[in-house]
């Protein structure tokens, strides 16, 4: 006789079948959720903390209705092998990275091919926080809050051909610091 029994999961904690049946849309937001998560995790503490640099307010239609994940176990806890394989190594190694000169190049199937840097990201559209719930497959959760735009205003500005049909993203190869 098994042993094994199936957990009982709250149905607060099941994700309504409205939402994982628009995979389209989950996809497009992943895809904003990883640019804006790149973007706002490679910015120096420097110009974070500039006067004047404008992130946007809150978005309604994007928030959580739950309480934020400590800053501490958001920026201490993660999954980013480019810095080791340890939970907390990229909050160890992180600071080794270079961030100066730091681009985002966009080629391929564009009409407009461009490289952008921070300042290039940061005029291209208006800035909007959004609250999001991250559910990770190894059975942990977040909700933190997100600053951006959609990757739909990068995406038009560089004008994907016909042919396009997927994003890639490619990060910097520094193997001093990210071994």
């Amino acid at each position: 006789m098994s042993r094994f029994r199936l957990p009982k999961i709250a149905s607060s904690e099941i994700t309504p079948e409205y939402v994982w049946q628009s995979r389209r849309k989950w996809l497009r937001q992943f895809g904003v959720t990883a640019l804006g998560a790149g973007l706002v995790s490679s910015l120096p503490s420097a110009l974070l903390a500039q006067e004047g640099l404008d992130f946007g307010s809150r978005n309604p239609a994007f928030g959580a209705d739950e309480k934020l994940t400590p800053e501490e176990d958001v920026t201490t806890y993660n999954n980013f092998y480019e810095f080791g394989t340890g939970k907390g190594d990229p909050a160890r190694y992180g600071d080794r990275m270079r961030l100066q000169p730091w681009k985002v190049k966009v080629d391929g199937e564009v009409l407009r091919p461009r490289e952008f840097d921070l300042d290039d990201l940061a005029k291209l559209a208006s800035m909007e926080e959004r609250v999001y719930r991250m559910r990770c497959v190894e059975g942990w959760s977040m909700v933190i809050p997100w600053n951006g735009y959609p990757l739909s205003v990068l995406l038009k500005a560089v004008e994907p051909t016909a042919n396009a049909k997927y994003v890639e993203f490619i990060t910097d190869m520094q193997p001093e610091a990210m071994p």
